[in-house]
């Protein structure tokens, strides 16, 4: 008998087969035929994570409006307004949301600096932007793996 994750993983994989972002909360609720407890929550998170790890798509943190008509609308007063996670094959969504990332491979690094620069050229041609953020610049994610591990060796 699979385990709990291992099933959610397939349902996920399977998810993914048919669509390009996929809500692990709305699929698990699709899988159980009803809300799922924390132990279930937990155990699909683990499988989305395990997902991502593998490549084969990018965990990512949307807003129900930013993940597109199919995304999962929880209910509860002022849910609309919470993030959750999704899993992504979507490079539109990743270039446009890319600080949203929470799991990427290196095999999507490409992609998430391409997005970064986006962002970094909207930040510094609106002055609204600019004014709010001001000392933000996209650092390329070869180089911030670098950076992190060599701090513990300066330690």
């Amino acid at each position: 008998m699979a385990s709990m994750t291992e099933t959610f993983r397939q349902a996920l994989r399977h998810e993914l087969a048919c669509r390009d972002t996929v809500s692990i909360r709305s699929t698990l609720i699709k899988v159980l035929e009803r809300e799922p407890s924390k132990e279930e929550l937990s155990a699909a998170h683990k499988a989305a994570r395990k997902i991502a790890e593998d490549g084969d798509a990018v965990l990512i943190s949307l807003l129900p409006d930013q993940a597109g008509v199919d995304a999962y609308v929880p209910t509860a007063r002022g849910a609309a307004r919470r993030a959750s996670n999704y899993l992504t094959v979507n490079e539109e969504i990743i270039k446009g949301l890319p600080c949203r990332v929470e799991l990427a491979t290196e095999k999507w690094d490409a992609v998430i600096d391409e997005g970064m620069r986006l962002t970094q050229q909207r930040i510094e041609s609106d002055p609204m932007l600019s004014a709010f953020l001001p000392g933000w610049n996209a650092e390329p994610r070869a180089e911030k793996r670098a950076r992190l591990a060599a701090e513990p060796a300066t330690r």
